[in-house]
């Protein structure tokens, strides 16, 4: 299937690594609106089409696919194009800016009917489709709690991305989905109460924590931000015992532990790991699926709406 790129940023960089390990997969075209450097992201990576719009690049016949890879301020617009050019797309997360752009999105896809989805990778790794067989199995019971953090330090910068508010800057938006989506996962279920809080500076969120009850009766706690470091690890606490993912956004192991044991699973991937959703995305498409049930589409518009519920309470 042949892909092409919209954005070539650092992002971008990752997962091209990603796709020389899925030899089904070929990227043919890329856009960026910094000419120089998309020529020079495809001369690293041998791709022959560079496009100085977004428009020729979704209107190109030889792509099949659109990867979104720029900042998630513009993915509307940029998706939008790709829908209605009838390409399918693989969006980076968050796609979009709310939940009413986040609907108007699956809409549109589902009018073209296309294959559509968030690129929230963590949902693939080997990892969460052993933990969603254990929940299934009710080996360890119910689950009761979820806690998960995802924080880095960075200095602060008005004028950089992550903290401008016109770049689509804030913890949750770029990296609190991380924790976040955990927790629905683990759920199977949307947050019915949510009491959050959040340091701001500029209209712009550092950092965050929440406090989820779910319909079950069960809660979650979540952290994220960008002005600290955080052991980026997850605790999901069963009736049995609990279940520890260190680093759960790109995680190879789980620590299990009862009450007369501990025992780690291990499952170990080759870096970085992007190329299990591309794997997924074209599999859905070969089996004419227009969603991946493992990240549909209701559910981006779901956790679209959490988020925009945070922000609000801020």
């Amino acid at each position: 299937m042949r892909w092409g790129f919209v954005g070539t940023g650092k992002i971008a960089q990752r997962i091209m690594v990603a796709f020389e390990l899925v030899p089904d997969a070929q990227v043919v075209a890329a856009y960026s609106r910094n000419v120089p450097a998309m020529h020079a992201f495809c001369d690293q990576w041998n791709i022959p089409k560079r496009y100085e719009t977004v428009d020729e690049l979704v209107n190109d016949p030889d792509v099949d696919i659109v990867y979104l890879a720029t900042p998630h301020i513009v993915h509307y617009e940029h998706t939008v194009k790709a829908l209605q050019a009838g390409k399918h797309v693989l969006c980076e997360k968050p796609m979009a800016m709310s939940r009413q752009e986040t609907e108007a999105l699956v809409a549109l896809a589902r009018e073209k009917g296309v294959f559509f989805m968030e690129a929230l990778w963590t949902r693939f790794f080997p990892i969460y489709y052993w933990l969603r067989d254990l929940i299934a199995s009710g080996e360890m019971g119910k689950v009761s709690n979820v806690m998960a953090d995802f924080s880095s330090h960075n200095e602060y910068d008005p004028e950089y991305r992550f903290f401008k508010k016109e770049l689509g800057g804030g913890a949750m938006r770029g990296a609190g989905i991380y924790p976040l989506s955990l927790a629905t996962m683990v759920f199977g279920e949307m947050p019915s109460e949510i009491m959050s809080m959040a340091d701001m500076r500029n209209d712009v969120d550092l950092r965050s924590a929440a406090l989820l009850r779910f319909p079950c009766g069960g809660t979650a706690q979540i952290y994220t931000g960008f002005r600290g470091e955080s052991v980026q690890g997850a605790n999901i606490a069963f009736e049995r015992g609990s279940v520890w993912i260190p680093d759960f956004w790109h995680p190879d192991k789980a620590v299990v532990r009862t009450k007369t044991d501990t025992k780690v699973v291990e499952m170990p991937f080759v870096f970085p790991g992007f190329q299990f959703e591309i794997i997924e995305t074209m599999k859905c498409i070969r089996e004419g699926k227009l969603e991946c049930e493992i990240m549909p589409l209701d559910e981006s518009i779901q956790l679209a709406e959490v988020t925009d519920k945070m922000y609000a309470q801020w």
